[in-house]
């Protein structure tokens, strides 16, 4: 049975207490389906989508048994060790959208089925109807990216992974305070648009997942509509009474269609080639998905806005890589990485 609204909110409301971080009161975001292991027990774990990868990965790569949508081993510079790279693509558990079935599911013998996003009762119903047929339970953890300290200390207690775990969160919280006392400041009030899509006109309304990272840092999403958020189409007659300062895009073919296209000439951002374009990985930097790779995209941009996180970039990159991606970045890729700022 579906849970109702109200059980949902009972539920939330018997969430797990983990230790803080330092001047920090963490609330975990976190929701439990099925009988869950001690952490000694859980040593094989399936995501159920593309941000819980990202959390998986960063937390407890040893007893991932395969992305839900990544294969890296088609990635020759993923930036990660190659014993992680060779993991299996294995498919999304996301309801009727759902690419790894039940049959193959129950095959893997999973401990714990996670999941990261946000947290609503279609997502909770859907973990609950599964949990049910499979017998395996599921951990639902909020993916909102001013909690991904609270997150990573959420996963790495539910996995056994503390010691890891407090590190990367104390590297996400510092990301995010800065981020935070960069948004009271004069620079903060850009206007952006988030452009998607081979012709740029797909966004991400203010307030979604998709433009979090730029709104963490006060930049002003010029996509907004009241009472709604996600993913939408806009037009080029949007974007000339809109008139973002910045445009950020994570495709060279979208930022090239943006610069060549005569159309867009008239949007003063394009005129003034103020189009920012994040790309080199495998996942996106600021969406793509909203994970906890968004932590380093935000970092990415809040230098691209601050001359003084500028100065700390390569250091606090090549630290994110360590202890997230769990591999070297070396002074080469990150030229590499940097050369579309």
């Amino acid at each position: 049975m579906p849970l109702s609204r109200r059980t949902f909110i009972q539920a939330l409301s018997l969430l797990l207490c983990l230790p803080t971080l330092e001047g920090t009161a963490a609330t975990p975001l976190a929701l439990h389906v099925g009988e869950r292991p001690a952490p000694a027990h859980i040593r094989r774990i399936i995501s159920a989508g593309a941000p819980a990868d990202m959390l998986l990965l960063a937390a407890a790569p040893e007893k991932l048994l395969g992305f839900s949508s990544f294969d890296f081993s088609q990635f020759p510079d993923a930036p990660v060790p190659a014993d992680i790279a060779r993991l299996p693509r294995l498919g999304r558990l996301a309801g009727h959208a759902s690419t790894l079935s039940l049959e193959t599911l129950l095959a893997l013998e999973p401990d714990l089925v996670v999941d990261c996003g946000n947290v609503d009762d279609s997502w909770v119903s859907q973990a609950q109807r599964v949990s049910e047929r499979s017998k395996i339970p599921w951990v639902l953890i909020g993916g909102n990216l001013a909690s991904s300290a609270q997150q990573l200390l959420t996963i790495g207690d539910i996995v056994g992974t503390e010691a890891r775990t407090r590190r990367q969160a104390a590297l996400a919280q510092r990301f995010i305070a800065d981020a935070q006392a960069f948004s009271s400041g004069s620079r903060a009030r850009t206007r952006f648009y988030a452009a998607r899509g081979a012709k740029g006109l797909e966004t991400g309304l203010a307030g979604s997942l998709h433009t979090e990272a730029a709104e963490l840092l006060g930049l002003e999403n010029v996509a907004r509509v009241a009472g709604r958020s996600g993913l939408t189409q806009v037009s080029l007659e949007n974007l000339l009474a809109w008139q973002p300062d910045i445009i950020l895009t994570q495709n060279v073919t979208t930022q090239n269609y943006i610069l060549q296209d005569p159309a867009w000439k008239g949007v003063s951002a394009v005129a003034k080639r103020q189009v920012l374009l994040l790309d080199g990985l495998p996942f996106g930097w600021l969406d793509a998905p909203p994970g906890i790779n968004r932590l380093a995209g935000m970092r990415r941009l809040h230098a691209w806005l601050d001359p003084r996180i500028q100065t700390s970039l390569q250091d606090d990159l090549t630290r994110y890589s360590s202890l997230f991606w769990h591999a070297a970045l070396t002074p080469a890729r990150y030229a590499t990485l940097m050369h579309s700022a």
